[in-house]
């Protein structure tokens, strides 16, 4: 029990008055400094008093009454006067006590566009939820009054206050409002302090106002931004995928508008298929996903399109050296509901051509896509959405062969208010990737293409018991169908024979539940479990091997025909997700948790560097899945008097059946590619450090990873063995990355920013020597991953000018338009993107290394943006 020193006794303690001269107190304050401080006598439980709730006051006198009223409210607490002292105590409430709900979803003020992820804090209870996707929120609470604080990263926090005796349905819009550092005071509410609390491990959301000032030869791009997060990484410029903890790219659950993108690069990697002006959110799981999610093993990235503005017709778009975008929006349906279409394209190919150098007059590089979406509101309570994407790349260099591919996605979407705490979404969708390689030359015209498409069909279900207890449930089923490659003979070509690989099918389908649960004031829960489930149809011929031995053409014993049910493989995976979640104050959090997933769908390449001509294959009775096991624990911090957050988390994950590949390995246009695989195991860990800004003239954050990621292939057979069956260092192993992002915003047009990167060299095979068999020369690697490349560091620049934006009289123009000039790598650092070698011409036998650097120069880039 604490005890107040008691003072002399007063004729009538609760009719005493106090001037508070801030807003908002906790409660803790509340009974230990500001009450005691007028000679307020106390006496209470620690354990029964909600120490870290706050309260908000206008600034004005008070009763002492009217202060343990608010003290009191909603916490099953009472309070009276025994001899001179204040006592409270706890009461327990009637069974029949009323619950209400109030919901509805957090919108832009001016355009309409939800804003996902806004903060809702209950000051009374001293909880909170964030919007969902849609922009959905929903409290269920007993009855009282409630003071909510509402806020979302450069908007105007907004406080309403809810006398709740019924079920009230509110719809909330904050209006846009850059914040100035010498505007923000500690007593306000901060979106960043209640983040310390909500965000999931291993969690990143992307800023996309912030990413708009990340120098990236011009552009903005969802990729390049995540690349400065700590833990996700890729090969270096010019390549395609990002690798996460150590995972292959092909292990990363790319998601647009819910569908699936198998493909997520344009350009040779340079930049990613997501346009700017259409991406409304992104969020990136590393491993400790919800059960909604499954089929991959390393992270989720979902990005979310914007859904137009329903309040007024709009334009934009940009003008630049690597792409040009425009972007139309605006309200449809009678204003019942809104559109967004945008597209861009790159006209390299036309610039190449018309350089005075004569190599690259035969470069034939481009791509284009077409973003589309459209929402209608049929009632207050039910929605509709469709969205689309279209892309495709085409690649060509004087003679070779002309290289085509691209992605297509459909989805549809109906969103649901059931009795105001259930929120339902049900989606289906199309996801479509197709890839093309055309041979014209004399005497040989053929075409190589394989294509994956998808469709799916699922349900998701999240139900708002109480502001500490959430449940999330769902089914999804996806068709898979796979054609491995055909090769097509055109009339004239005498070069070989046509190849058609039968298609292959499967369903991969799955049920999940989870909960989320606050026990007390400092503990929450969240348990969920996913059922998986595949099943290989098995439409076309499978071969059977030789018990024991090695898979290979000389190991075949029998042949399963197609559609035969000896032919069908299925697959089942009870997959459970736990976290753990403690406060350790007002602004500080600590987690603990352990996830596992599996994924059926492998990308092979047996190169470091996937490639849009890499293929994939289904689990089946010769190929096995991955599984994949992973533990994290973390502590999150949120600094008031800087404006900052910062976490550092510990994680470690181990894979089951990794797939690499035997020397020479043969992987496309192969009825048997199953005999090139080998299994084997992985595992990876490390240290992720993290520190954020968001407020203020100065923004921007740096991240630091210390990581190890190794990988074992030890078997019986060492034809089939790896490095001797030891731990080897993987291509994607980082011992140290780190990265720097700062902004500054002037008072006047400009802004500035600048990105630094370091990290460690990835590893590579050296060979020591080479043998000759049946005349051709083969190098030998005495060991797998030995040596690494020198390490890789940059620093890119940009600056912003707006053009006039504003009238003489303050107001904003109808026409808005900016200059972003880029410079990226400043110093032309020379990285190594590779090495390859050849042989000594001094000592015959003996190889030299040689480097392969992209973009080892200094790229200046200008953009042009405009809006009206």
């Amino acid at each position: 029990m604490t005890l107040c020193p008691m003072v002399s006794a007063q004729s009538d303690i609760l009719s005493q008055e106090i001037t508070l001269k801030k807003r908002r107190y906790s409660v803790r304050v509340l009974l230990e400094k500001i009450l005691p401080s007028h000679d307020i006598p106390l006496a209470y439980h620690d354990n029964i008093v909600p120490l870290h709730k706050v309260i908000t006051f206008d600034v004005k006198p008070y009763t002492i009454e009217h202060i343990l009223d608010k003290i009191c409210r909603n916490d099953n607490l009472t309070y009276e006067v025994i001899g001179g002292q204040v006592l409270l105590t706890y009461y327990e409430r009637p069974d029949l006590e009323y619950k209400y709900t109030i919901s509805g979803r957090v919108k832009d003020a001016d355009t309409g566009e939800v804003l996902i992820g806004a903060s809702l804090y209950i000051q009374e209870l001293a909880s909170g939820v964030s919007a969902n996707a849609y922009g959905f929120y929903a409290f269920t609470v007993p009855s009282g009054v409630y003071h909510i604080s509402v806020s979302y990263l450069g908007y105007e926090p907004m406080m309403i206050e809810v006398d709740l005796r019924k079920n009230i349905k509110s719809n909330i819009e904050l209006v846009p409002k850059p914040i100035q550092l010498d505007e923000l005071t500690i007593d306000e509410l901060n979106p960043m302090e209640i983040k310390a609390h909500t965000i999931l491990s291993s969690t990143n959301r992307i800023d996309m106002e912030m990413a708009k000032h990340i120098p990236y030869l011009g552009e903005v791009d969802v990729f390049q931004g995540s690349l400065l997060l700590p833990g996700i990484t890729n090969i270096g410029e010019g390549v395609s995928g990002v690798n996460v903890r150590g995972g292959t790219s092909d292990q990363n659950l790319v998601l647009m508008d819910e569908a699936v993108l198998y493909n997520p690069n344009h350009f040779f990697g340079l930049i990613s298929v997501f346009n700017p002006d259409a991406v409304n959110d992104v969020e990136i799981l590393k491993g400790d996903f919800p059960a909604k999610y499954g089929g991959r093993t390393s992270s989720v990235m979902h990005v979310r399109q914007r859904e137009g503005n329903e309040k007024e017709f709009e334009v934009s778009g940009g003008l630049g050296l690597l792409t040009s975008r425009l972007m139309a929006e605006g309200p449809m349906f009678n204003q019942k509901g809104s559109f967004l279409v945008s597209g861009r394209a790159t006209f390299w190919d036309l610039l190449l051509r018309n350089l005075s150098d004569p190599r690259f007059n035969d470069i034939r590089a481009n791509f284009q896509d077409l973003n589309g979406k459209v929402k209608y509101n049929i009632n207050a309570k039910n929605k509709l959405f469709m969205s689309g994407y279209w892309g495709s790349d085409a690649t060509k260099y004087g003679t070779d062969a002309l290289q085509q591919w691209g992605n297509s996605l459909l989805s549809l979407r109906w969103n649901h208010i059931m009795r105001n705490k259930h929120f339902i979404n049900v989606t289906s969708y199309y996801s479509g990737y197709r890839y093309s390689l055309k041979e014209e030359e004399e005497f040989r015209d053929l075409e190589g293409r394989y294509s994956i498409n998808d469709l799916a069909v699922k349900a998701d279900i999240t139900s708002y018991y109480g502001p500490g207890f959430i449940m999330d449930w769902g089914i999804s089923s996806i068709h898979h169908r796979l054609l491995p490659g055909e090769v097509i003979k055109g009339e004239l070509d005498t070069s070989g024979n046509e190849i058609s690989l039968p298609d292959e099918t499967s369903f991969e389908s799955s049920v999940y539940a989870s909960t989320e649960n606050r026990i007390g004031s400092k503990l929450t829960v969240s348990l969920g479990l996913r059922f998986s489930h595949f099943i290989n149809d098995g439409q076309s011929d499978v071969y059977v091997y030789e018990e024991g031995e090695p898979l290979s053409q000389t190991t075949i014993v029998d042949t399963l025909k197609a559609g035969s049910d000896e032919n069908k493989m299925n697959f089942y995976n009870w997959l459970p997700r736990v976290s753990l979640k403690f406060s350790l104050g007002a602004n500080s959090s600590a987690k603990v948790s352990y996830s596992s997933s599996v994924q059926y769908m492998h990308q092979l390449s047996n190169t470091t560097s996937p490639s849009s001509s890499d293929n994939w294959v289904m689990a089946g009775l010769n190929v096995l899945p991955t599984t994949m096991n992973q533990s994290t624990v973390g502590v999150y911090k949120f600094f008031p008097q800087w404006d900052m957050n910062a976490s550092v988390e510990a994680y470690y994950r181990d894979l089951n059946d990794v797939i690499d590949y035997k020397n020479g390995a043969n992987l496309q246009f192969n009825e048997s590619v199953e005999t090139e695989l080998i299994y084997g195991i992985e595992r990876a860990y490390g240290l992720e450090f993290f520190v954020k800004k968001s407020l203020g003239k100065w923004t921007g954050w740096a991240g630091y990873t210390l990581s190890r990621v190794e990988r074992k292939f030890d078997n019986s057979n060492e034809s089939l063995e790896i490095n001797n069956g030891n731990f080897f260092a993987s291509d994607f192993d980082r011992s140290h990355d780190f990265a720097l992002s700062l902004v500054y915003e002037t008072e006047q047009r400009w802004s500035f920013s600048t990105n630094f990167v370091f990290y460690t060299g990835r590893p590579y095979s050296f060979p020591d020597s080479k043998y000759e068999v049946d005349g051709v020369l083969v190098p030998n690697y005495p060991s797998r991953n030995q040596d690494r490349l020198s390490n890789y560091h940059r620093l890119d620049v940009s600056a912003t000018y707006q053009i006039k934006p504003m009238k003489k009289n303050g107001e904003k123009r109808m026409f808005e338009s900016e200059l972003v000039f880029s410079i990226y790598n400043v110093y032309s650092r020379d990285n190594a993107q590779a090495y390859f070698f050849s042989e000594d011409p001094d000592i015959p036998g003996r190889p030299t290394v040689n480097q392969l650097s992209v973009l080892a120069f200094p790229v200046p880039s200008v953009t042009y943006n405009f809006r009206f």
